[in-house]
């Protein structure tokens, strides 16, 4: 392959990698228009208020929205052309109308505010025809949605049924069914050929009903408008039943936001305190609110637990240190008086063999006339006594001090095994050296207590009676009462191993 082709294919992949992202991020359009204020036909109360309500409501999913309220003829030519263009390489496109509408000839109609409909001519110029609209959602070649909440009783219907008698045309009440095309959703606020109500607060029954559902993440837009069916139906004591019209291969949800069974399945084994008191504000009527509370509780009682175990860690880091301090300056007052011990041995040997240098095995008695040995002076020989017994009271001090670590490291021992079962496990925070009680020596350290001068004599250590044990009987694998309370809650959880499984069988 010659150094351009290869040049050609980087240059190929590069772009590649470069539209991934773009094609992983879905574009949605939507034009939302609500006309009130007629100038020839009754004010509608509340088409206003339902159409900022819906642009708002999908500005919030994702929707880059073309709106306008009580528009013209002109204005609503030029919303439907400016959605047409944002239409054409959008992934998801929604159209929204709330106003006075109707069908002519089998044909819908919207009707802008200044409009006066009087005869045929006046329904071809002065309005815009849902036709229109359906050209510009066709330029999307993804998920189309329609959502007419336009069926309000208005005047135009009687004024062209006047005409009919002897014009050729028909008129109808409500709006015509429109021919769907394939990826194509259309909801129309009650059934074909039929009359909506405008309702008596903020917004229509429909669009109240339609916005508090869109507000609910994780429904599928067929589910989504089955739910508004239901509410609109209730609402209005049965009098209106919208109408969904579906022609959809696959899944499409307009709140793309997580659920609250999202949320926890991505948060349950979490550490956090924060992921869950999230999760609580967020969803405080959620069925998994139980368990976040649950997860909570552990995780703070755990932390609680570790941060009493780090104190108490501290606490016997600081004993153990001043023991450790209390045995080196024993050593080194025991070591000094053995060394002056065995100075003071050492001068008095060679005066005696100076004063006696052929002196028999067995002690004779002197003859007559002849030199004895000169005694040790008192002086000496109580100084030696008090450096023997200085030694002997040292040694006897380190091998209280030896028992006083050892009684340290076993109190140690047990607030450890404590401290692993209220937490429900048995793992300790740091290896510890076993009890005087079970007779068994304690290993090697870095630095012994018992360490001795080679050359010294050291008294030995007083025997420390073992203390009686309790002997328990029990199934050594049962685990404690709070590793079994720490295992039903994660059974709660869902998050017990196999391992966990059994204990849980003995705990029961």
């Amino acid at each position: 392959m010659s150094l351009v082709a290869r040049f050609c294919v980087l240059i190929g992949l590069a772009m590649q990698l470069l539209a991934v992202p773009a094609a992983a991020t879905e574009r949605r359009v939507a034009l939302v228009i609500g006309n009130s204020g007629y100038s020839n036909a009754p004010v509608l109360p509340n088409t206003v208020n339902d159409a900022r309500d819906m642009a708002a409501a999908l500005r919030k999913v994702g929707f880059e929205v073309v709106d306008g309220v009580n528009l013209d003829k002109r204005g609503m030519d030029q919303a439907v052309t400016r959605f047409a263009r944002l239409a054409q390489d959008a992934d998801a496109v929604m159209f929204y109308y709330a106003g006075h509408g109707f069908q002519f000839n089998g044909e819908n109609y919207l009707v802008p505010v200044e409009a006066r409909v009087e005869d045929e001519v006046s329904v071809q110029y002065e309005t815009t025809r849902l036709n229109d609209v359906m050209t510009a959602l066709n330029f999307s070649k993804g998920v189309k949605i329609m959502v007419l909440d336009a069926c309000r009783n208005n005047p135009f219907v009687s004024q062209l049924a006047k005409r009919q008698a002897t014009r050729s045309f028909s008129v109808g009440n409500g709006l015509a069914p429109v021919a769907r095309a394939q990826g194509m959703v259309i909801a129309y606020a009650t059934q074909a050929n039929d009359v909506a109500a405008d309702g008596i607060g903020r917004n229509s029954p429909f669009t109240a009903a339609l916005v508090r559902e869109i507000e609910q993440p994780g429904l599928e837009v067929a589910t989504m408008f089955r739910r508004v069916q239901k509410s609109v139906y209730d609402a209005t004591n049965g009098r209106q039943t919208p109408e969904l019209s579906l022609s959809l291969l696959g899944d499409f949800y307009l709140n793309r936001e997580e659920t609250d069974s999202d949320v926890w399945r991505r948060i349950r084994a979490s550490d956090d305190p924060a992921a869950f008191n999230a999760f609580i504000q967020r969803y405080p009527t959620s069925f998994f609110t139980i368990d976040a509370r649950t997860r909570l509780d552990l995780i703070e009682r755990r932390a609680a637990e570790t941060q009493e175990r780090d104190l108490l860690a501290r606490e016997f880091a600081e004993r153990e240190r001043a023991l450790l301090e209390r045995v080196e300056r024993a050593e080194k007052v025991r070591q000094q008086a053995a060394t002056d011990l065995a100075k003071r041995q050492n001068e008095a040997a060679p005066a005696a063999a100076v004063a006696q240098p052929n002196a028999p095995t067995r002690p004779q008695v002197p003859a007559a006339g002849t030199l004895r040995p000169a005694p040790v002076p008192v002086q000496e020989r109580a100084e030696r006594e008090r450096l023997a017994e200085e030694v002997a009271r040292r040694e006897r001090e380190l091998a209280s001090l030896e028992t006083e670590k050892r009684r340290l490291a076993d109190e140690r021992l047990m607030l450890e095994q404590a401290m692993a079962a209220r937490m429900g496990t048995l793992t300790m925070s740091a290896p510890v050296q076993p009890s005087l009680s079970l007779n068994a020596p304690p290993p090697p350290t870095e630095r012994s207590l018992n360490e001795r001068p080679t050359a010294e004599a050291a008294a030995p250590a007083p025997v420390v009676a073992p203390r009686p044990q309790t002997v328990r009987t029990q199934n050594p694998r049962a685990p404690s009462a709070a590793m079994c309370s720490e295992i039903l809650l994660r059974a709660q959880l869902g998050e017990l191993t196999p391992q966990a499984k059994e204990q849980l069988q003995l705990c029961r």
